[in-house]
């Protein structure tokens, strides 16, 4: 082993890497509960993810930057082919099978855009103040968005909003992070009221606050009026949308956030994995029912439980007590990759770091808002911790091109 490899291995975040480490035995363990041979093939890609760390390796951190451009175009041809190409699983067009390989392009779009997004940002000082660079920005995140919300994936489509939590970090005002999630909350509540009533209520408040303020410019009347038409709008569509573009399977899991579980139209269809997901969380009480001792785990009552629905094993298996450990692991590995993001002397890696960080974030606060019904089911994993190549795959290598990034970084003398 040269010099240089010596002091790569030795600058390593190992505390991440043990992170890593813990979080994948304990899913494995949970899986084997649910499935031994799902165990066995998640083991072999666990084993694999190997080839792919080691490759990482080979890379020198400017060579990230250099294909960045590269393969986020490639990953937008693999986004529209999918729709000529790809095989038709659980009612979403967006795998590329090759025998008994298969291939999620959503998962490689969260790697390039990560990059693409770093390498962008890394040469602006301010993305606020650059309004070219955050439309750049813009279009970026909604290219492949759409296109994955379009398969229909709309799960995979909704991780691409951990973004903002980056943008944020690098300069981007709270305030287009509240219009954004106030669209989606209008696109939701418009499913079940009338779409009239709420612009009608949207008036009222612009009303009062055109009253309330005292001086307005000219360029915050024409933002006012912007923001008023854009929800409006968003708010008038969002039915016609629903229905054109979501399959109604779709629809269905949406609709349960507004009823229950136990309506009678939903429990014995999608409603179906949520009430026995709950039924497991809450049978596990306090310390859990023991290990390959839950009775819905065992009973397989739960459809899908070895992926989306994982963690009711958890709560089954291991009670209030496991869970709380889990979560808590989870929140500490992330916390620890924006400790490093912070420390980073390359603007690049920093900005990588926070997409990496925030990526995993929001998919762990999703999963979990899946098996207690406080989010609908749309087909997102608990990293490193469900049933899937792909999306293992896809976590390591994003992971894993940061802990490369950052090694560099603390030899690095900027």
């Amino acid at each position: 082993m040269t010099k240089r490899n010596k002091i790569l291995l030795k600058n390593i975040d190992w505390i991440v890497v043990i992170f890593y480490i813990i979080i994948i035995f304990f899913g494995c363990i949970n899986l084997y509960s649910v499935s031994p041979e799902k165990a066995e093939k998640q083991l072999i890609w666990i084993l694999l993810s190997f080839i792919f760390i080691f490759f990482i390796f080979l890379f020198q951190p400017i060579h990230y930057k250099h294909i960045t451009p590269f393969l986020f175009i490639f990953t937008l041809f693999l986004l529209i082919g999918v729709f000529f190409f790809g095989k038709n699983i659980n009612g979403s067009k967006s795998w590329y099978v090759f025998g008994p390989i298969s291939f999620q392009p959503s998962e490689l779009a969260k790697i390039s855009t990560s990059l693409i997004i770093a390498h962008i940002m890394s040469q602006e000082n301010n993305i606020e103040n650059n309004k070219k660079t955050l439309l750049y920005i813009s279009i970026i995140l909604v290219l492949p968005a759409f296109l994955i919300f379009l398969q229909p994936d709309p799960g995979s489509s909704i991780v691409f909003s951990s973004f903002l939590l980056t943008l944020y970090r690098e300069g981007l005002s709270i305030s287009f992070i509240f219009y954004f999630l106030f669209f989606i909350f209008l696109f939701v509540v418009s499913l079940n009221l009338s779409p009239w009533i709420i612009v009608l209520f949207l008036f009222i408040i612009f009303i009062l606050l055109f009253f309330f303020k005292k001086k307005i410019s000219l360029i915050d009347l024409f933002f006012y009026i912007f923001l008023f038409v854009s929800f409006s709008v968003c708010s008038i569509l969002s039915p016609f949308l629903f229905q054109k573009f979501l399959k109604q399977h779709h629809k269905d899991r949406i609709n349960i956030l507004f009823k229950n579980e136990f309506d009678r139209k939903y429990r014995d269809n999608v409603g179906y994995n949520l009430l026995y997901s709950k039924t497991a969380i809450g049978s596990g009480k306090f310390f859990g029912k023991g290990y390959q001792k839950g009775t819905v785990t065992k009973g397989k009552f739960v459809p899908e439980q070895h992926t989306d629905y994982i963690f009711c094993t958890v709560g089954e298996e291991w009670g209030f007590v496991g869970s709380i450990i889990l979560i808590i692991f989870y929140l500490l590995f992330i916390s620890r990759i924006y400790f490093l993001s912070e420390r980073q002397k390359d603007v690049f890696g920093r900005i990588f770091g926070y997409s990496v960080g925030s990526i995993l974030f929001i998919h762990l606060i999703i999963n979990l808002g899946m098996v207690m019904g406080l989010f609908p089911t749309i087909g997102i994993v608990l990293p490193f911790f469900s049933y899937g190549g792909s999306s293992f795959w896809s976590f390591t290598v994003l992971l894993f091109i940061f802990v490369r990034i950052d090694a560099s970084d603390q030899t690095s003398l900027i």
